[in-house]
């Protein structure tokens, strides 16, 4: 006991609060005073007074003898006289508090001398002797530091050295670290005697000297506790609240770590010290409940929210502990109620618009940003931190409702064939092939052989539907090559079992057709997989169905007959049944199969390609005849082991070949990638790369790849994600030739791929991979790129805030090598945010203008020797060599001068010579000066009397004969440059001139007959190539021989047209849009971005004609569609049964089904897991589309635009509201009013069917706010009128409940894609239905009924499912969330209109709901700060409408009513503080203290206090006063 009380006795000596002040004069005087109250010797030792005597004779003896202490009163008096000895009064309080700290550590176990203590402070405190600011901390300090040396001194390991502390969940919340370290709380225990601990021994005496030491600590909490509280009394500094709260919170979290180094008896582990833990434990949750008390609000409740207190994992059995614990979580749950969507139970990966739901790494490029997605398999937790993969297992309690919303989520991401790289993930990591040294497995990834047993124990299970076919062999057959699968049927030690079960899925496939291919298969495939076990090992033959191996013989024997001596397998030609039996094969003999279909390719042999004029004779190349391509029937079926196999033998024979390969092999190359776009899919320029080292410098090789990749694969780059990464590696060529004399043909074909890629991006892109320094594009892809951004952000928005801030940077990169400037109307349909900052852009057509006049006589003068008819041909290599760049850019418009509409007057010959050695942006610029010449010569000529039509003509004819005569210019170069001058009234004149030429629509014809089926996988026929000089012309040509495959004139006006009908539309143009939109067939997007871009813009004819550019009977417009666009009266809304049968497509093929075992009951045939009821093939199944999703899947090769059948199904509902005659402010109203009234339609007209049973026919509309009137019949309930309801459960499948709950996600999503125009009616129409909301304005409603109704609307969405009860409130705002969680960050600063719709706000109830609406959004804000700012003054603009000092509140509401609220703006300002969920060491930003501290001075003095740390005072706020910037620089 000696050497316990010792420890304590010599660490208060050691604290720094001691040392600073030992060797001040006043420091013994003040001691002895204080010992002399204390009843303490001032000769004794300080470790005298803890000496325990021999026996309590001589303890008597002694206090008989000794002094009694002074009356306490005195002390005051005492203390004044001693006070006025000492001139220093500062040093000598702060010698006093060093004093009282040492005593108080020394004394805290003796009662008598603590009470002492308490009496002296509170006296000295009388006379404002105590700094409670210093006092406290420093105290606190003092005791953490004693802590630690006596766990020391016992040889125990403090918490806060111990990694595995429950400590370290506790956070500071913004104070410094304490000064000394915080040591291990002890058990406390009072003292006992050596008597009542059994044992003897040194052992025993430790473990005396163990609880004596737990007492004492115990002993000194309680007296601290006691301490504070009277400091509590005081006004402290926030500091000070923060170090007392943070003390607190780590006491109670390690309540019961017990000191480690002795082994605890039987006997000391079933003594409980019940009183000194409780003492200290109800003294320290007194201190917690005085910080945190809402009236004075020291340390905000939120702070015990993210505290981690409610999770310790020995709660003790004491009830005020418990209570505390209790009200944490409660108010932890309503904190985090506002931060979830309304539909949260119903979200799912979103496919409609991307974006980055994680904070941006700043370390990260912008283009890798731009490509983040969360996993398929992570999962937000309720208060946004995101949960990964075993996480998300461990987390959620299984059958749950989040627990069924998990597996909706992955069950979507499998059904939605995820990326190979996300398989192989999990496979990689699989238990028993991960390595050891990685770490461990992380959970839910798992090997093939517990796949298989998961699979076999499902069906044991009785889950029989999933092989009703054969098709599980036929997926087992598939893999079966794989390595980790040969491994685990061939040496792992489980083989035989895994066999067998293996084996054990093999069902009779019987057919009602049995020649059908895919029954042939079906009915082989056991065979096949029989035959491959067979032949790995010898141990699992025994397992082999001997039925099935003597079936594969007659796969043996078909091959035989089919292959026969020289004969040769007639693909073009081959029926059903030999069709099923091939694919059978491609499963057995891979290697045979593959040499077939290779040697059919090559059958026809080689010919040599004739030299054209500029060849030299002796250059020979050989190309492969043509033969026909595989048909897609065919190579639809073949094993994906085959198909491996033919692609690297094609890849070889394309790129590494002698010979030039055919057209059919290049073609059936493509087809076998788009038939398997994941599985086969490889980035060419890196791939190509790898496996031939040098490859692309190969003549001919760059030439095909971009052929490939920009008529072929470009929709699979775009449907892979890799489109931005394509760009940037055929922007390296581009920026490589541009520059380089004669490369034209690579350079152009290059360079229209970039265009192509440009215009399909569908989301922000980086013009440079590493997002720094000038963009490397030509001129021409800088003015593309521009237009692109333009459609983007109009049509689908900037996704992330990170892309809103790198825009500004963009444009300066790209306007940094770029002088265009955008015309009036061009600029007037720019989205606002690029119009700003482009309409300040100076146009410098007029300096250029005087630069040609000023050097148009040199011009003239160089081009009269050049190209004058007799002009020597040795002068263009002067030219060329000694002209200047600034006289170069000017050949083609003196050129044009020379002409004077005679032709003749040219050289053509010298100029096509020189042209071809300009390097290509030499050429560009030529064209885009001789353009601005020509438009200038144009109105000078008119000035001169000149006739319009004639100077058009003449100008036409003159462009016609550099186009088209003699080839030397590219086409869509000249008609990009002609369009982008749109405000020259002759520019788009002269363009459509151009593609009315009859020249243009013969090629057009030509192109279109021969070689561009839009579906061009479907052509059987022969590809005819064209000669390389008809193909592309001269200039392109010259003296370049290898040929053509899909490349043409035509084929590079594809990125042309749509730009060239914009520019139109955009000047008013519609007839002539008209004939552009004929000239070759465009694209599924191109129809929804134009609709989209000028909606409200375009007549209702154009429209007609814009959706005839799509092939109709392939896309799935909903069946009354058409009546609608082409109705004689387009005033008249359509009817509800079309938007709810709109709806209904989506939800059946859209939104991932709801799981079978959901919250809201079983769905449909018990038997069928899929989500859906038997009954789902209805005759109005027409106007929707497939209504099973699983039954419109289409290949991707079928819907390579837009990529996806559900991507598919939702741009068609797009493109139909885009296209209907009526306004938005229409079509808005009409789909609100269904899906905001839709369940009680549902419900109260299925009168019992089958999918609605239980529930009864009266339902209540509104809530009943503890009272049973709303269920009364004075109300009638509203529904949508001109809707089947029974028709619709029955065609969907669901629940009245689910599909009622689901139509409103459809809606939410659908609204999304639209553009703004529709955001705005949607607020509009949202803001109206809340107002006029009868339980909301019906004054009979007592404020207890209407909180209520509030709460049963908006706290819980599964209430309302449970009950079969729904809101108008509750519906509408879980429309606006669905349509929140799908939208764009660009465009979620309109959504502030249905607040400043509903204000002012005058009830707590209307707070709650713009709460409801508005507060989900902020932490998805969070990271960016600007949106975030004005989202929350918002809110707390709502906040002063009802808490003001001029509220117009008719009732008086109490503060303490909305105390979540205030948790919620406490974690929404730390959460944006950090850009992410809150950690420990969150806080928040500047600006935002200095917002809410605004808002707070507007709020009643009743309510001012609860928001007083979310302000920059650092005298009233925790954050403020220990926030590194204004610690630094105080305000």
């Amino acid at each position: 006991m000696e050497q316990s009380q010792r420890s304590i006795t010599a660490a208060a000596a050691a604290s720094p609060s001691s040392r600073g002040h030992q060797f001040h004069p006043a420091r013994a005087a003040i001691i002895d005073l204080f010992n002399l109250y204390l009843g303490r010797s001032s000769r004794q030792k300080p470790d005298d007074s803890a000496r325990e005597l021999p026996n309590k004779t001589q303890k008597r003896v002694l206090a008989l003898n000794r002094d009694l202490p002074p009356p306490n009163e005195q002390f005051l008096l005492d203390f004044e006289q001693l006070h006025t000895q000492f001139p220093d009064q500062e040093q000598l309080r702060a010698v006093t508090e060093s004093v009282l700290i040492t005593l108080v550590v020394q004394c805290s176990n003796h009662a008598p001398r603590a009470d002492f203590l308490l009496f002296a402070l509170r006296s000295l405190c009388g006379i404002e002797y105590i700094n409670w600011d210093s006092f406290l901390p420093s105290l606190l300090s003092s005791i953490s530091t004693t802590e630690l040396s006596v766990g020391q001194a016992g040889q125990a390991v403090p918490a806060s050295l111990n990694p595995t502390s429950p400590l370290q969940s506790v956070h500071d919340i913004g104070s410094p670290a304490p000064l000394g370290m915080e040591a291990s709380p002890s058990v406390a225990m009072s003292p006992v005697k050596s008597s009542d601990i059994s044992g003897n021994g040194p052992q025993s005496s430790a473990r005396v000297n163990l609880l004596i030491r737990d007492s004492a600590m115990s002993s000194l909490r309680q007296l601290c506790c006691k301490i504070i509280l009277t400091g509590l009394e005081f006004n402290l500094k926030p500091v000070t609240h923060a170090d007392i709260f943070n003390h607190m919170l780590s006491w109670l979290v390690n309540w019961d770590q017990r000191q480690h180094g002795v082994d605890e008896s039987d006997g000391v582990k079933s003594w409980r010290p019940v009183k000194a833990l409780t003492e200290w434990l109800h003294s320290c949750l007194d201190v917690i409940w005085l910080l945190v008390d809402e009236n004075k609000c020291r340390v905000p409740f939120y702070e015990l929210l993210r505290s981690g207190l409610q999770f310790i994992e020995n709660i003790p059995d004491d009830e005020a502990l418990f209570t505390l614990i209790l009200e944490i979580h409660r108010r932890r749950d309503m904190m985090a109620m506002h931060m979830q969507m309304l539909d949260q139970h119903l979200h799912c990966p979103t496919f409609g618009t991307h974006r980055v739901l994680s904070p941006t790494i700043p370390t990260v490029s912008v283009e890798a940003v731009a490509n983040l997605r969360y996993s398929p398999i992570t999962y937000p937790s309720v208060l946004g931190e995101p949960l990964h993969g075993e996480d998300l297992a461990n987390s959620i309690q299984r059958g749950s409702l989040d627990w069924e919303r998990a597996l909706r989520c992955i069950r979507h991401a499998l059904r939605t064939t995820p990326s190979p790289d996300w398989w192989k993930r999990v496979l990689l990591v699989a238990s028993c092939y991960r390595n050891p040294a990685h770490g461990p497995t992380p959970c839910g990834c798992i090997d093939f052989i517990d796949f298989v047993d998961k699979l076999v124990s499902r069906l044991i299970e009785g889950d029989q539907h999933i092989v009703r076919t054969n098709h599980v062999t036929w997926l087992f057959a598939q893999i079966i090559r794989v390595e980790l699968v040969m491994s685990a049927l061939n040496t792992d030690a489980r083989k035989v079992e895994t066999t067998r079960k293996v084996l054990s899925f093999h069902r009779e496939d019987r057919s009602s057709d049995p020649n059908n291919p895919q029954s042939i298969l079906l009915d082989y495939i056991s065979s096949c997989q029989n035959l491959r076990i067979w032949s790995l090992n010898t141990t699992t033959r025994e397992c082999l169905n001997s039925e099935q191996l003597q079936k594969g013989k007659q796969i043996d024997e078909w091959w035989r007959q089919a292959s026969k001596g020289d004969r040769m397998l007639d693909y073009m030609n081959m029926d059903d049944k030999s069709t099923g039996m091939f694919w059978v094969v491609s499963y057995t003999m891979a290697q045979p199969a593959s040499e077939t279909i290779m040697n059919w390719l090559s059958s026809a042999g080689a010919t040599e390609l004739l030299t054209g004029t500029n060849m030299q004779s002796n250059e020979r190349l050989m190309v492969m005849r043509e033969v026909s391509p595989l048909p897609m029937s065919l190579l639809s079926g073949l094993s994906m082991n085959l198909c491996l196999k033919l692609m690297f033998q094609m890849e070889d024979s394309l790129f590494a070949g002698q010979v030039v390969p055919n057209i059919a092999m290049v073609e059936t190359y493509c087809r076998l990638l788009l038939i398997a776009p994941h599985s086969l899919f490889r980035s060419h320029f890196s791939h190509l790369a790898q496996r031939y080292q040098s490859i692309l410098s190969k003549p001919g090789v760059t030439l095909l790849v971009l052929e490939i990749v920009n008529y072929r694969l470009l929709p699979l780059y775009r449907y892979q994600g890799k489109s931005k990464a394509l760009m940037y590696d055929v922007t390296k060529i581009v920026s490589t030739l541009k520059g380089k004399r004669g490369d034209h043909r690579v350079f152009r074909l290059a360079e229209n791929l970039c265009m192509n890629l440009i215009l399909s991006q569908r989301d922000f892109f980086s013009v440079k991979r590493e997002g720094k320094g000038p963009t490397e594009f030509t001129e021409t892809l800088n003015r593309v790129t521009i237009v692109t951004l333009a459609i983007i952000i109009k049509t689908r928005g900037i996704a992330d805030a990170d892309h809103m801030l790198y825009l500004q940077t963009m444009l300066e990169q790209i306007l940094a090598t770029s002088q265009h400037t955008w015309s009036k109307n061009t600029l007037s349909y720019f989205p606002p945010l690029l119009r700003d900052a482009l309409i300040g852009r100076i146009d410098k057509r007029g300096l250029a203008i005087k630069a040609w006049q000023q050097a148009e006589t040199t011009v003239i003068n160089q081009c009269t020797q050049l190209l004058s008819p007799p002009a020597d041909p040795t002068y263009v290599m002067t030219y060329i060599n000694h002209s200047f760049f600034q006289h170069r850019q000017y050949l083609c418009a003196g050129a044009w001068i020379l002409m004077q509409g005679l032709l003749e007057n040219i050289n053509s010959g010298n100029l096509a010579r020189v042209l071809r050695e300009f390097s290509p942006e030499e050429v560009t610029a030529n064209i885009y000066t001789m353009v601005d010449v020509i438009l200038h010569h144009i109105h000078v000529e008119l000035q001169h009397g000149h006739s319009l039509q004639d100077l058009l003509l003449k100008t036409c004819a003159n462009l016609a004969f550099f186009i088209w005569t003699h080839e030397l210019l590219p086409l869509d170069i000249l008609l990009l440059a002609l369009t982008d001058r749109d405000d020259d009234p002759h520019a788009l004149r002269i363009v459509i001139s151009l593609l009315d030429r009859q020249e243009l629509q013969s090629r057009v014809k030509l192109f279109c007959t021969n070689r561009m089926h839009p579906e061009h996988w479907i052509c059987s026929g022969l590809f005819k190539r064209l000669e390389l000089s008809k193909a592309l012309g001269n200039h392109l040509s010259w003296k370049d021989r290898y040929p053509t495959f899909f490349d043409d004139i035509v084929a590079r006006l594809l990125p042309v047209i749509p730009l060239i009908v914009y520019r139109l539309l955009e000047n008013d143009a519609v007839d002539p849009a008209d004939r552009v939109l004929l000239i070759i067939p465009l694209r599924f997007t191109f129809v929804r971005d134009i609709l989209a871009y000028f909606y409200g813009h375009l007549p209702g004819k154009l429209i007609v004609r814009i959706l005839k550019v799509l092939d109709i009977s392939k896309i799935p417009f909903s069946e009354s569609f058409p009546q609608h666009i082409s109705s004689p009266n387009p005033v008249i809304c359509p009817p509800p049964e079309y938007f709810a049968t709109l709806l209904l497509g989506l939800v059946n093929n859209v939104i991932p089904p709801l799981n079978t075992n959901s919250k809201y009951g079983s769905v449909g045939d018990a038997s069928n897991n899929s989500g859906r009821n038997p009954h789902t093939k209805t005759s109005a199944a027409s106007q929707s589309g497939p209504t099973n999703a699983s039954e419109g899947q289409k290949a991707f090769y079928q819907i390579q635009d837009p990529g996806t059948h559900t991507q598919l199904v939702l741009e068609t509902a797009v493109i139909e509201l885009l296209s209907l005659p009526v306004a938005a402010s229409q079509v808005v109203p009409s789909l609100v009013q269904i899906v905001v009234n839709i369940q009680p339609t549902l419900i109260q007209s299925s009168n019992g069917a089958p999918n609605c049973v239980g529930q009864g026919s009266v339902l209540p509309t509104s809530p009943s706010g503890g009272s049973t009137d709303s269920l009364g019949g004075s109300r009638s309930t509203p529904s949508v009128s001109g809707i089947n309801p029974s028709n619709f459960v029955l065609r969907s499948g669901y629940t009245c409940q689910q599909l009622s709950c689901l139509l409103i996600q459809a809606c939410g999503l659908l609204l999304a894609q639209l553009p703004p125009d529709f955001h705005v009616q949607l607020y509009a129409e949202a803001s109206r239905i809340i107002k006029e909301s009868w339980w909301l304005t019906d004054g009979k409603r007592s404020l207890g009924e209407l909180d209520s109704a509030v709460g049963y609307a908006l706290l819980d969405p599964t209430w309302a499912a449970q009950d079969n009860t729904s809101t108008a409130i509750g519906n509408i705002i879980a429309l606006l969330h669905s349509f929140f969680s799908n939208l764009p960050q660009e465009w979620l600063e309109g959504t502030h209109v249905i607040i400043e719709h509903l204000r002012p706000i005058t009830s707590v109830a209307m707070l709650r709901i713009a709460f409801r609406i508005m507060g989900p959004l902020l932490p998805r804000l969070a990271n960016s700060h600007t949106l975030f700012n004005k989202t929350l003054s918002l809110l707390l603009n709502t906040m002063v409408d009802v808490f003001g000092r001029n509220s117009q509140t008719s009732t008086s509401v109490e503060a303490s009513e909305i105390a979540d609220l205030v948790d919620f703006l406490h974690h929404v300002v730390h959460y944006e503080g950090q850009g992410g969920p809150v950690q420990p060491n969150s806080k928040p930003k500047t600006e935002v203290l200095v917002l809410c501290g605004r808002a707070a001075e507007r709020l009643r003095p009743d309510m001012q206090h609860l928001l007083s740390h979310l302000k920059p005072d650092m005298n009233s706020s925790i954050y403020a006063a220990t926030h590194p910037e204004f610690v630094q620089n105080p305000p």
